[in-house]
């Protein structure tokens, strides 16, 4: 499940602290900002701040239907590296014309981070232990895609930059 004391990595390569809270396991929904699970999404009427869902391999979007309009983010979990069902969460949220913030969680490090962003992925929360100033040191590894994607509608070659 999520750290919500670790950091945020944007894809721009700026490093924030993570706003988001968990609802307690006594089931108290923090002030502010706050993360629910699929299970927990009746609760979404009673968030003061922003809205976020978080979202594990189990809730495809594909099968389940999530009022986007209604959210500033969605998590989606990367329970490890080999499992790609995250890339195509993220592709078919943006796809099904969800327009906020998308964060992937879980196992996440440098390595990904470029196929991340081309899936529509806006923000990474880096995995315990990796280091996140190396990962945004990385963004910028792969500048100009040669496949159009996600987070990139056209690829360089077609922009005629």
């Amino acid at each position: 499940m999520l750290n919500t004391a670790l950091k945020v990595l944007s894809k721009d390569g700026s490093i924030a602290d993570n706003s988001y809270q968990m609802i307690s396991e006594d089931a108290v929904l923090p002030h502010g900002d706050v993360v629910l699970t699929t299970a927990q999404l009746d609760q979404l009427v009673n968030i003061q701040g922003k809205k976020a869902l978080y979202i594990t391999v189990d809730d495809s979007p594909e099968v389940n239907e999530y009022p986007l309009s209604q959210l500033d983010t969605i998590f989606i979990e990367f329970a490890g590296f080999n499992d790609g069902r995250g890339y195509s969460f993220a592709a078919l949220l943006r796809r099904q014309g969800y327009q906020g913030e998308l964060r992937a969680t879980g196992d996440i490090f440098k390595d990904v981070l470029n196929y991340l962003k081309r899936s529509g992925f806006d923000t990474f929360v880096i995995k315990e232990g990796k280091d996140i100033q190396e990962a945004a040191a990385g963004l910028n590894d792969f500048k100009y895609p040669y496949q159009a994607s996600t987070g990139v509608a056209q690829a360089h070659y077609q922009t005629g930059a």
